[in-house]
């Protein structure tokens, strides 16, 4: 009886390291880091060819659409700015003056090729409590 619980044991921990395992090294390979246009700049040459993530502001007036659909345009933290070549589905919400976060690789031309675009939607709702401020109240 005791041999047949210590199997049983011995299977589980073995099913559990291996599920830990497997866990791990496809989280660890998927993990993308997410830098700031001025962090990004200063990984400069390392994070050359490196996937990585980015975020920023898109500049106004840069955004530039190809005929075939490929974008190029630039981000900016306030600070930095970086040119970004995309092909790819474009959000809706995607603008001028938009917060966006691309991922991809930042090639050595100083270009980050994108192939994901993420566009943050700017928040439009304020809380019912500012619309009720400054209101005199009559009965």
């Amino acid at each position: 009886m005791l041999k047949g619980k210590l199997k049983f044991i011995i299977a589980i921990a073995v099913i559990a390291l291996t599920v830990s395992y497997l866990v791990y090294g496809g989280v660890k390979d998927t993990m993308v880091y997410y830098l700031t246009v001025e962090e990004l700049k200063a990984q400069v040459p390392t994070v050359y060819d490196s996937r990585v993530r980015v975020s920023g502001t898109v500049v106004p007036g840069t955004i530039i659409k190809d005929t075939n659909g490929a974008l190029e345009f630039q981000i900016t933290d306030g600070t930095q700015i970086i040119d970004v070549a995309y092909d790819g589905i474009v959000p809706d919400i995607f603008a001028d003056d938009v917060e966006a976060v691309v991922e991809g690789v930042y090639a050595k031309n100083d270009v980050f090729e994108a192939d994901i675009l993420l566009a943050k939607c700017p928040t439009k709702y304020e809380s019912t409590d500012s619309l009720y401020e400054n209101k005199e109240t009559s009965y």
